[in-house]
């Protein structure tokens, strides 16, 4: 069981916080940086969101007062000894810091991880990690909830209700539990809409996607008796001829599935 009452002391005995997420960031890690964010906002705290990756343009809406940064080495470059603490979310190895990682590994500044991953690395002061949650974004909610830090608002609802709806599947994958359901249900009494959040998510799709998965899809390959194992195959001549990003793959990995 995870020590929400240890996290509650870290977020409040300290006064600055960066806030962080993996490469090629998905909506969980998004929707959990805005809501932590939110939360230590509500709570007085200051902190910053900078991302080695740019937020992909279907999930900028989660983002409205545009908060996170971009990390630029020659602009960033001291911001990892400047705050008390260094949050990371949703991923727990250095390496998914890409370009960040070094000023991460160098800093004594406290370093703390929320995620659900498996085999994290042992890099951090201090690790809230259950791999029983569906989604990071629900164990903050969770936290929340159960440590009373604050209350639920839209504005930490909505991008919780992102994080938790895409990785679950859109609420079909085996962790979907009836908990999870009500939970969902708070946040939609929180004044969050679920067929506007799935809108922005998965049908806003530039041209250059649908381009690209049409090559992913094509390169599908099939093995095994019962044709058990898949895999897809994109290179950069495939990126380039479509105009797409790495960040449009997102959610390719269902076709296979």
């Amino acid at each position: 069981m995870l020590d929400f009452n240890k996290l509650k002391k870290i977020l409040l005995d300290n006064n600055s916080f960066l806030i962080t997420t993996h490469v090629n960031p998905d909506a969980d890690a998004i929707g959990s940086e805005i809501a932590i964010f939110n939360i230590l906002k509500e709570r007085g705290k200051k902190s910053r969101v900078i991302n080695h990756s740019a937020t992909p343009y279907n999930l900028t809406f989660l983002d409205r007062e545009n908060i996170i940064e971009y990390f630029l080495e020659h602009d960033h470059k001291d911001v990892f000894n400047e705050v008390d603490v260094i949050i990371a979310i949703d991923f727990n190895r250095s390496n998914r810091m890409v370009r960040m990682e070094n000023g991460f590994l160098n800093s004594q500044k406290l370093k703390i991880c929320i995620d659900h991953h498996q085999d994290y690395e042992n890099i951090f002061n201090y690790v809230f990690i259950d791999t029983n949650y569906s989604a990071t974004g629900h164990i903050i909610f969770d936290f929340m909830k159960e440590s009373g830090i604050v209350k639920l608002t839209y504005s930490t609802a909505e991008p919780i209700y992102a994080a938790i709806m895409t990785d679950t599947g859109s609420f079909r994958f085996e962790r979907t539990t009836p908990a999870l359901h009500k939970i969902a249900a708070q946040l939609l009494e929180a004044g969050v809409s679920p067929g506007e959040v799935y809108d922005k998510i998965y049908d806003q799709s530039k041209f250059s996607k649908i381009k690209l998965l049409g090559k992913a899809v094509n390169s599908m390959k099939l093995f095994g008796e019962n044709n058990e194992v898949s895999y897809m195959q994109l290179n950069r001549k495939d990126f380039i001829e479509t105009e797409a990003l790495e960040s449009d793959t997102d959610s390719f990995v269902n076709f296979s599935l």
